[in-house]
């Protein structure tokens, strides 16, 4: 049939539109898959931390590189004992202590060595342990109830008796399985993927989404687990919900938590010792994240948070390693945690700092992981030294706002050994926080001479309430009195109400801690007690022209519209060597008070004097201290111990000493801290044992400035001038008192002669 031209021009016309069509949607489908390649997840085998290239590179090092071989036989000659031993995944039970709860911790340990040993040597036994674990736990998760044992206050977990427990579970049992997954059949992938890790990430994240939203370490955890299967089992709406919040909103989740709870610098606001147990699921997912999903650029995030959060918590040690106790902290963890090696292992691998290799060689392993590899070259080549540990300013709260904690560090003139002076105005610090607004502790070297108490908790010890927290936790340990800073009526700060304390924070005024001869601080809490305001300035002086140790000039001053009985309490370490003031001891014990803390304080002895200033000597280890205070005539000295009404012995028998007045509206403590002489048993030689303090004067004290003066036996004058108010480092300052003119600039000025 012979067809029309118009036809014919009709057809050209229709398949050149729907070419065209065509080509548009082509061009869409493109555009948009282009797009979402920027925010899915890559299209390759996924990795948490492991890749099977970095692992072949790690088994050709293994006869070269000690770290390496020492870190893999570890994890070789755990795997191989759990194997001989067998599988058993016992119904939970227990809470924290007991033998169903430590058996399933020791089941995602063992599994994850066995991971580790299967990917290096390629041996099937490994990979079949791993496999016939999470088919035994596919028998039984998908129908657990809640624990039997569940936690008071926190949520339950299934296999635990809190969820935080289920958390970790998953967190280190989806690392074993992405280590062995090449090795598992695909009919028990599929059984293991469905029945446990969709099980396991679905009670997280969807029964306990109350918890997987919280700004907390417990969220951090939930998220890190959810997020690292996700990717595993390359299921993008859980890796979404991990990253932006259950509701995708970006409200909650992980790239929140890592904007709420760290301030600028890094600090963690429940402190550092739940600081040290957040960084293994903060970096940890971080590393997965980066591995399958590099677009988020998630170690750049926050101006590279994650890195400074590393270094910051590292940074708050003491020189044993062991983290300051702050808040709800047991005083035994230090820096050579598994946390912290899987943490400062990533930070390095992927900020490539330095500072941190004195850290990882004192861990003497790395994490069998890419960033343990790079970690290991690079300490083969590293000529040893300490970590620097330096005095440093670290501001609280996501905006560094909500006040901070300084670390005031100088040399004492003996080897190696520091002076180290913590001063704690930090914000309440969530639920685990203290009531301790505006303390101090001391540490001389490693060791600590003014005490934080911690924590009242013996962790997973079952014989002390099943390893929770103690009563004593709250009855003691966060009460203010507990803490090296003043009471007010026998009263805890803010009436130790967490909601009440965790409205406000601490104010810091000013600080400088980059004078090689003097470092000082000082910060403000008008928000603790209704009515007063107490500022806090403490220094950390030195003389270079003398051989005297640093020592503190710590002015705490005290403003109120009404009288009030203020109790300065300092937790000492050590035995009492002398007093220059008369005291009376008890014969018959009786607790300090009735509650806040003193009915838990046996009160031993109290002092009074008619000098102008009392001094306190006691000998740690081999060392002498003193702290030497103003006081007058109406002033008491008081000294106790820990162990009233403490029934169960759950606390500690730890001595105090306390500056007690009364019926004062307006007051300033000045105490002066000094290290001392020696004491050498084997030579039964003494050097120094007494004070050196011959005077302490308030010179003047008002709403503009504060003026203290310290004289030593040898003459030396210390003059230590505050600004209380209107600080500008620049502005200048000058005030007549007694026909003596003081004239400085800035917010301070230190006079010695």
């Amino acid at each position: 049939m012979i067809q029309s031209p118009l036809y014919t021009i009709r057809l050209r016309l229709g398949i050149l539109c729907l070419t065209l069509i065509l080509s548009v949607l082509s061009f869409s489908c493109n555009k948009k898959e282009h797009t979402e390649a920027k925010t899915e997840i890559k299209n390759q085998k996924p990795t948490l931390s492991l890749s099977t290239s970095e692992a072949n590179e790690i088994k050709k090092l293994l006869s070269t590189n000690d770290v390496l071989k020492l870190s893999f036989d570890q994890h070789k000659e755990k795997a191989d004992k759990a194997i001989i031993n067998g599988i058993e995944v016992p119904t939970p039970k227990d809470p924290g202590g007991g033998y169903t709860h430590e058996k399933h911790k020791r089941n995602y340990g063992e599994m994850y060595a066995a991971g580790i040993a299967y990917i290096i040597t390629e041996d099937t036994k490994y990979s079949e342990f791993v496999t016939n674990m999470l088919l035994e736990y596919a028998k039984m998760y998908p129908s657990l109830p809640l624990h039997p044992k569940s936690k008071e206050n926190h949520p339950a977990g299934k296999l635990f008796w809190q969820g935080l427990n289920e958390s970790v579970w998953l967190v280190n049992s989806i690392q074993a399985y992405n280590l062995v997954s090449d090795a598992i059949s695909q009919e028990n992938k599929t059984i293991i993927e469905e029945n446990v890790f969709k099980k396991v990430a679905e009670f997280i994240s969807v029964d306990s989404k109350k918890t997987f939203n919280k700004i907390h370490n417990h969220g951090t955890w939930a998220v890190a687990g959810v997020g690292m299967t996700g990717y595993v089992l390359k299921d993008q709406d859980m890796v979404d919900r991990a990253l932006y919040g259950s509701n995708k909103d970006k409200e909650t989740g992980f790239l929140k938590q890592i904007e709420m709870l760290f301030s600028p610098e890094g600090y963690y606001s429940e402190g550092p010792y739940y600081q040290r147990y957040a960084m293994m699921p903060f970096m940890l997912f971080a590393q997965a994240i980066q591995i399958n999903q590099p677009d988020l650029k998630i170690f750049e995030y926050r101006n590279q948070l994650l890195g400074k959060a590393v270094t910051t918590v590292l940074q708050l040690t003491d020189e044993n390693g062991a983290f300051f106790p702050f808040n709800d902290a047991l005083k035994e963890k230090n820096y050579l945690t598994s946390e912290l090696i899987f943490a400062s292992n990533i930070a390095y691998a992927y900020y490539k700092d330095s500072s941190l290799l004195p850290i990882t060689l004192a861990h003497e392993k790395v994490s069998i992981s890419g960033a343990g590899l790079e970690v290991a070259k690079a300490l083969k080549n590293f000529t040893p030294k300490a970590y620097e540990k330096k005095p440093l300013l670290i501001t609280d709260g996501k905006n560094g706002s909500d006040g901070g904690l300084a670390l005031l560090r100088m040399s004492n003139g003996k080897k190696d050994k520091k002076l180290t002076t913590v001063f704690k105005f930090a914000s309440q610090g969530m639920g685990h926080g203290h009531f301790d607004r505006l303390s101090l502790f001391l540490y001389d070297g490693k060791q600590e001479i003014l005490q934080d108490y911690g924590a009242a908790r013996f962790l997973n010890v079952e014989s002390k309430q099943g390893g929770r927290y103690l009563p004593e936790n709250k009855t003691w340990a966060k009460q203010t009195i507990a803490h090296n800073t003043v009471t007010v009526d026998e009263t805890s700060q803010f009436g130790a109400n967490v909601k009440a304390s965790s409205k406000v924070s601490p104010q810091l005024l000013f600080s400088n801690l980059k004078d090689s001869n003097l470092q000082i601080v000082s910060a403000k809490e008008e928000n603790a007690y209704q009515g007063i305001i107490m500022q806090r300035t403490l220094a950390l002086v030195k003389n270079e022209a003398t051989e005297r140790p640093p020592f503190i000039i710590d002015v705490y001053a005290i403003t109120a519209k009404e009288t009030h009985q203020y109790d300065l309490n300092f937790m000492y370490q050590g035995q009492v060597m002398e007093t220059n003031f008369e005291y009376l001891k008890e014969n018959t014990l009786s607790p300090l008070g009735v509650k806040n803390g003193y009915q838990h304080l046996w009160k031993l002895a109290e002092g009074k004097s008619n000098q102008n200033f009392a001094t306190l000597t006691w000998l740690n280890q081999n060392s002498f201290y003193s702290i030497s205070s103003l006081i007058d005539k109406e002033s008491n000295m008081v000294f106790s111990k820990l162990g009233a009404n403490d029934p169960n012995f759950n606390l500690r028998d730890d001595a105090s000493y306390m500056l007690r007045e009364k019926n004062k509206k307006n007051h300033v403590f000045v105490n002066v801290i000094e290290p001392h002489g020696n004491f050498d048993p084997k030579l039964e030689s003494v050097q120094n044992p007494h004070s050196d303090i011959k005077n302490i004067e308030l010179i003047y004290s008002d709403d503009e400035y504060t003026i203290v003066q310290i004289v030593f036996k040898n003459d030396e004058h210390y003059t230590l001038t505050i600004v209380n108010q209107e600080h500008d480092p620049h502005k200048q300052h000058k005030t007549t008192i007694d026909n003596q003119i003081y004239q400085w600039t800035g917010n301070y000025n230190l006079k010695t002669n």
